[in-house]
This record gives C-alpha cells, structure tokens and sequence, in this order.
C-alpha cells in the first residue's frame, strides 16, 4: 500500500497509472511531470517515473531579480517509480510523497497538468469564437455552470489561448 490510504499499486494499462496519478496530485495540490522514461526491445514503454513539476535543480545564468518569471525548480523528490513486469502489468515500484515547497489543493487545478477542457467546453467555445462572441462573454456561463471560478480547471488566458489555436 504505497500511496496512503488507496490500496492500489498494480495497474492495466498505463492510461489507467497516469489518471490515477492525475487524481492524486489534484487532491494533494502540485503539478507534475514525466521525469523519465524507458523502453523495452519491443519498442514499448516498460519503465516510467512521474515527479513533481517542481523536481530538478535549474541553474540560471540571469540573476533572478532580471527574470520577470524566474523558475520554481527546487529539488523537490516527490515522484512515483512504474515498472511494466512480464505480465503487462504496471507495479509501482517506489512513491516518495513528500515535498520541499507548499502544496495547495485549491491551486491545483492552475497548474498545466491538471488543466482540461472537456469536449463539450471546446465546442462551445468554437461555436461562440465563430459567430463572434467576445472570450469574456464565452466564459461566463461556463463559470456560472460549475459553480464559481474554483470548479473549473482552466481560467480565461486558457480559452483566450484554444481560440488562438485554431
């Protein structure tokens, strides 16, 4: 039982390890990348392991008061270790929960990605973005329909940016 209170350590397929993780970084409040990954004689992934967006160690050679975005990388170790054994199936084989920076679960929903516009979001934009509906406008109802700002996982620049897109 790797990941604390979810009994789930052996997976299907790696869509279903990836959602999984999707899920639980929400929850926990961070963003997160592919750190690394390895495939087999085959051709296929057999080895992946999904850390923290704010794992690494950047050195810049800008003093960060010039940056206007200066970065956020500070060696965090959170990361999940999946390993494809010879059954096909996915065994996490190591999770290392903890971070050296805050995690905000309200705030995750901000991070890239955790950001998804479902189909029906899309293409309510394209039909508003072809008749000439402004963005602001666009989005309104969208927010009025998830209950507030907070249960949407995308904000204004989001939309601004898929109609720019296209």
């Amino acid at each position: 039982m790797l990941l604390g209170a979810c009994n789930r350590d052996v997976f299907s397929c790696l869509n279903e390890v990836k959602s999984f993780y999707e899920e639980y970084v929400s929850r926990k409040g961070f963003g997160w990348k592919i750190r690394s990954s390895k495939k087999g004689q085959d051709g296929e992934l057999c080895y992946l392991i999904l850390s923290c967006s704010r794992e690494g160690s950047k050195v810049s050679k800008i003093v960060c008061t010039l940056k206007t975005l200066p970065t956020k990388v500070n060696n965090c170790p959170a990361k999940i270790v999946i390993k494809l054994d010879k059954d096909g199936l996915w065994h996490i084989t190591k999770f290392e929960p903890d971070h050296t920076h805050e995690t905000s679960p309200t705030k995750a929903r901000l991070f890239k990605a955790n950001k998804k516009m479902k189909l029906h979001v899309k293409r309510t934009i394209q039909i508003n973005d072809d008749v000439g509906v402004r963005i602001n406008k666009t989005i309104q109802p969208l927010v009025k329909d998830a209950g507030g700002h907070e249960n949407i996982p995308f904000c204004e620049r989001d939309v601004r940016n898929y109609v720019n897109k296209e």
